[in-house]
């Protein structure tokens, strides 16, 4: 197996189509994300749990997209993988049971059980890093290693599409802060999504699977509403 981008001239150029096509999808998902949320509040009025709950279809139908992409592509999204023994599925079930008590015991929910209350946190802690990390460290992460790419460079590939991904939520920083500072906002949340990265993809790189990068993911998200 060839795990270098320049032992082969011919696979270098592979890879460099590969990644503009990841490049172009993640740019259509990002367009899309906006244009269907834009036709939508033409139709509804908009508010803050509106906009959530819009939010949170739209990544649900995207997360559909992609995993049937994956299967007409047959790239494996590693969701699961490495979870068969008895051991793993304990350990994993008793993460998410901490994750879901976190969740539930958030001082937010915690004092107001209310769909106004608890929507913001299901969009924060779990329908975000499910979407994103189905992108990134399950279906991106997965067509870069089907291109004999190496993996240390696949997750650092993956990292810094995932910081750059970001900017397509620019829509959300122009609706909350219109368009004072932006460029400021936009680098500091590209950086910090660039550690967040590092870190998360640690866990796909070491554990092989991207559940343990959902469970991480939403454990950032809690703490960082």
């Amino acid at each position: 197996m060839n795990n270098s981008f320049n032992d082969n001239p011919g696979l270098n150029n592979e890879n460099s189509y590969t990644i503009i096509k990841i490049i172009v999808l993640l740019i259509g998902l990002q367009i899309s994300r906006i244009v269907i949320k834009q036709i939508t509040f033409l139709f509804l009025t908009y508010n803050e749990f509106n906009d959530i709950l819009v939010s949170i279809i739209i990544m649900l139908l995207l997360t559909l997209f992609i995993i049937h992409k994956s299967k007409k592509e047959n790239i494996k999204l590693d969701i699961f993988s490495y979870m068969k023994s008895k051991e793993s599925k304990v350990y994993y079930s008793i993460v998410t049971g901490g994750i879901l008590l976190l969740i539930f015991t958030s001082p937010s929910i915690s004092t107001n059980l209310s769909i106004e209350v608890f929507l913001p946190v299901l969009y924060i802690a779990v329908m975000t890093p499910i979407y994103e990390e189905i992108i990134f460290r399950s279906y991106i992460w997965n067509v870069l290693e089907k291109e004999n790419i190496n993996e240390i460079k696949v997750y650092f590939l993956t990292t810094i599409l995932f910081s750059i991904y970001h900017i397509g939520y620019i829509d959300k920083v122009i609706m909350t802060n219109g368009f004072n500072h932006m460029v400021l906002i936009m680098f500091i949340k590209c950086s910090l999504m660039l550690s967040y990265g590092l870190f998360i993809g640690f866990f796909r790189y070491k554990i092989k699977n991207s559940y343990s990068c959902i469970l991480v993911h939403s454990f950032i998200n809690i703490f960082g509403r």
